[in-house]
């Protein structure tokens, strides 16, 4: 009896164990099905098509039409436009359009920013400690092109034909030759129509043509020697000219006549040259809110609750 006692105690802590790890391979697995074969274990995890990736990719760079109008419009003053204009249909979801002056792109160029992780902006690895670009990783155009309609327009100086590429929802459907003036023109049509559960969340029309106002002031704002134009469902919103200093597109986005008070301050000698520059209006001549409050860092816009 003893013996049995012993031998039962022992079935009871054998019982109270956990599985001990099988090894496959690099795969570690403490299930305690043995009909599992190994095969099937390793081939749980597959590479991900290119469509899904960029749909996936899609999910944190589009967010809504104003994210679309972002990127591409800082892909036009990363390009060097002296103009850009912006055209919006049914709030971004039926037709975005940014069309610049820009340095523009030949056939080569072209396809080559339909694929994840191509960029003319970035070559190694040092210059990601002094970025002097709004874009650089490489992932808005084909993030867009697959959740969209997207055409592509797009002539470098001194050529005397430029190319266009049609793609729908991420796929390749025709390039070719095109005249057109230089610079690019993008054009989004169809938002979100391959994916309906990210086109149901998207807000009214007049919410989301306030988002994209919302941007293409900011942006107007971080770079007033860019000519900036809005149209909206056909109606022009606003047409700023380039070549305008700071204080004159204050003037412009604000609509203010009165006077503005100059701000401007830089740091230590050791805040690495950092230089501080803006205008205030007056209190009378603006309502008592944060909304009117923007702030601009390296030609960037920035929200943030404490600043």
């Amino acid at each position: 009896p003893g013996g049995a006692l012993e031998a039962g105690a022992g079935r009871l802590r054998a019982a109270r164990q956990p599985p001990k790890p099988r090894y496959h391979g690099f795969l570690v697995s403490a299930s305690p099905n043995k009909n599992i074969h190994h095969s099937e274990l390793l081939s749980r995890i597959r590479l991900l098509s290119e469509q899904l990736a960029n749909q996936i990719a899609a999910g944190e760079v589009v967010e809504r039409p104003a994210s679309v109008v972002k990127e591409l419009v800082e892909n036009s003053l990363d390009a060097g436009a002296s103009r850009i204009d912006v055209q919006v249909e049914g709030g971004g979801s039926r037709l975005l359009r940014v069309a610049d002056d820009g340095a523009g792109m030949d056939g080569d160029d072209v396809l080559l920013s339909l694929e994840r992780h191509a960029t003319s902006k970035l070559r190694d690895e040092s210059q990601l400690a002094a970025i002097g670009t709004l874009g650089f990783r490489g992932e808005a155009i084909p993030s867009i092109a697959s959740v969209s309609w997207l055409r592509i327009l797009s002539r470098p100086r001194g050529q005397d034909l430029g190319t266009r590429a049609d793609i729908r929802y991420g796929s390749l459907q025709a390039v070719h030759q095109d005249g057109c003036g230089h610079g690019t023109v993008m054009e989004v049509r169809h938002l979100f129509g391959n994916m309906p559960a990210r086109r149901k969340f998207l807000k009214s029309v007049r919410t989301e043509l306030a988002h994209i106002e919302e941007v293409v002031k900011n942006l107007a704002l971080a770079h007033p020697a860019t000519g900036f134009r809005l149209t909206m469902d056909g109606r022009e919103t606003f047409d700023w000219p380039p070549g305008t200093d700071l204080e004159g597109r204050v003037r412009q986005v604000f609509r203010a006549r009165g006077p503005l008070l100059p701000l401007t301050g830089s740091g230590s000698a050791d805040s690495e040259g950092m230089v501080v520059a803006g205008f205030l209006l007056l209190p009378e001549s603006s309502p008592a809110t944060s909304g009117r409050l923007r702030l601009l860092v390296n030609g960037r816009p920035v929200q943030d609750g404490m600043l």
